[in-house]
């Protein structure tokens, strides 16, 4: 796992890489790792919200094929970067600031026989330490939405990419016009950072992108977060063990809130496919 020079992370930025340190530690868990499987169908260890139907779709419109140079950004443990990898035979960088996560990865792909395809990068998506034109593809998975900057994210993202790139990525976003209570139910409900300085469609055509395929993929949200809480439910005795009661109860409140939201329409998953402008 290489470490690259990257800019101060601003103090929320800091406690949530230190808490994503600590839920890769409990991800290695037996209990963890089969919730996991239920929710998205993976077999990884994961942090997003991508199931295999949605990274069976990223291989198509991404095109993979074993000449292309992967690049997964926010990667965790290697899902679905290191599935991407596997089913295509292409290289995988994978990038992000937790380094347990990346060594769970580099751990996965000696046991699946493709450490050679794989390179690991402890570094700070708004201030990648890549040459430009490096990738031939770009993936990502729910992490603009837990991003501050997430235009400068996109910009870099384009730079880094070749002429006749390709890049997909899921986000979790805000409904459009919300207030009040329906703003401040969202915000709580939502991942960390999901208010955003625009709309992303904007956003993608400042930082140099043309949208491809743009859908809304709110439904199979709300389905795989009724999966997470029936999980959950099922092994609560071994949840409550791992986590500690209160901590056990809070979570399963905030998945509630969450369920709520979704189907609620206050925030909303979305589907991009795009290439250089």
């Amino acid at each position: 796992c290489k470490a690259g020079d990257f800019m101060a992370l601003s103090l929320a930025e800091e406690k949530q890489t230190a808490r994503l340190n600590e839920e890769f530690r409990d991800a290695q868990s037996p209990v963890l790792q089969a919730i996991t499987n239920q929710v998205c169908g993976c077999c990884y260890i994961g942090n997003s919200w991508t199931t295999r139907s949605e990274a069976d779709v990223m291989i198509e419109y991404l095109r993979l094929t074993a000449s292309h140079d992967l690049l997964d950004i926010g990667a965790g443990a290697g899902w679905p970067g290191l599935y991407l990898a596997l089913q295509t035979g292409c290289a995988v960088t994978l990038l992000d600031l937790p380094e347990i996560g990346l060594r769970l990865a580099e751990a996965r792909a000696e046991a699946d026989g493709m450490a050679s395809q794989l390179s690991t990068v402890q570094g700070d998506a708004a201030d990648m330490p890549f040459p430009s034109e490096s990738f031939s593809a770009i993936s990502h998975s729910d992490v603009l939405c837990c991003l501050e900057d997430k235009l400068t994210v996109l910009r870099e993202c384009r730079r880094v990419i070749n002429a006749d790139g390709r890049m997909c990525f899921t986000v979790i976003r805000l409904a459009d016009g919300l207030i009040g209570t329906s703003m401040d139910r969202a915000v709580q409900a939502g991942p960390e950072f999901i208010r955003s300085e625009a709309h992303y469609p904007w956003m993608l055509q400042s930082a140099g992108w043309q949208i491809i395929q743009q859908d809304d993929i709110t439904g199979a949200f709300l389905a795989s977060t009724e999966r997470m809480i029936a999980a959950e439910k099922k092994q609560s005795g071994s949840l409550r063990t791992l986590r500690g009661g209160e901590a056990n109860e809070t979570a399963q409140v905030n998945w509630r809130s969450r369920l709520q939201a979704v189907a609620d329409r206050l925030i909303l998953r979305e589907f991009f496919s795009v290439v250089p402008a």
